[in-house]
């Protein structure tokens, strides 16, 4: 596979493209901002590249359960279908394995599991990058949350184009959520 099938074959996997990005931003978000709002009520002097780098750690562990929870769950999926299709085709079972379709659908698996993955990495870069390169906390914590609303905008456009649908409603759908995330983030960070 050259790299142009490769990407063409990345972007038509628009459900792992979508939920990967989605979970990177939103959960990363929710821990940035947490960590930024623990360091700005507790009075601590803390700099602003370790509460990226706290977020970054958060959005590495979400990008390796989501990259192999996709190869475990697309895993047993492909396998069912296989099972399946060598029953209707009064086969014994494992008969189709090593086969061009067996190759296809070992395919997706692993392609499944990549776009998930990364996806999610790449989102998490979203919320973390402010406190990477500003240096203080409150700016940094505002441009974190416009960005983050910016990609949720995107991505609800992405999603709604992709499905179909109202893109506008799925845009509000899903800044919605990014807004109740962002309010309990900040009620468990930085309330007090």
């Amino acid at each position: 596979m050259d790299l142009r099938e490769f990407i063409r074959e990345y972007i038509n996997m628009s459900r792992y493209v979508a939920l990967g990005t989605l979970d990177g931003v939103l959960a990363v978000m929710g821990v940035t901002l947490t960590a930024s709002g623990v360091a700005g009520a507790g009075g601590f002097g803390v700099d602003n590249y370790l509460i990226g780098l706290t977020g970054l750690s958060g959005g590495i562990a979400l990008a390796l359960s989501n990259a192999f929870g996709s190869f475990i769950g697309e895993r047993a999926e492909e396998t069912r279908t296989m099972r399946e299709l060598e029953r209707k085709m009064m086969m014994a079972e494992g008969k189709l394995d090593d086969t061009i379709i067996h190759q296809q659908a070992r395919r997706r698996v692993y392609m499944s599991m990549f776009t998930h993955g990364f996806s999610s990495f790449m989102g998490a870069f979203v919320p973390v990058l402010p406190f990477l390169l500003i240096p203080d906390r409150v700016m940094a914590t505002m441009v974190t949350v416009i960005l983050c609303l910016i990609a949720l905008v995107g991505l609800g456009l992405y999603l709604g184009r992709v499905s179909r649908e109202n893109i506008y409603k799925t845009s509000l759908e899903i800044v919605i959520i990014g807004i109740l995330i962002g309010i309990v983030s900040f009620i468990l960070g930085g309330s007090h």
